[in-house]
């Protein structure tokens, strides 16, 4: 199984989020950079995939909203592809030890 590590702890903004994404996750170029791609994205995986989202406990910003709305659409897309395996974490990579 393919395991791939997204800390967003020191991520700031939406736009930013999404660049990251795009390039941890390895999305394509016409990647929309929103979450209704990342969904369509995440959809098309088929490549048995453990995701783990280390995440603030506390974002700031646009993030604090942002952020349960990337959870749910993470948790969504697992729940309709069997390949796909999805791992929230609060705090930082040292959490999945």
């Amino acid at each position: 199984m393919k395991t791939v590590i997204l800390d967003i702890r020191c991520i700031e903004s939406v736009a930013a989020l999404h660049i990251y994404l795009q390039y941890a996750l390895k999305l394509p170029e016409h990647y929309g950079r929103n979450l209704d791609a990342l969904h369509d994205a995440l959809g098309e995986i088929g490549q048995d995939t453990r995701i783990w989202l280390c995440r603030s406990p506390r974002p700031g910003g646009e993030m604090a909203a942002y952020l349960p709305r990337l959870a749910r659409v993470l948790e969504d897309a697992a729940r309709e592809n069997a390949h796909l395996e999805i791992h929230l974490e609060e705090g930082g990579a040292d959490a999945l030890k």
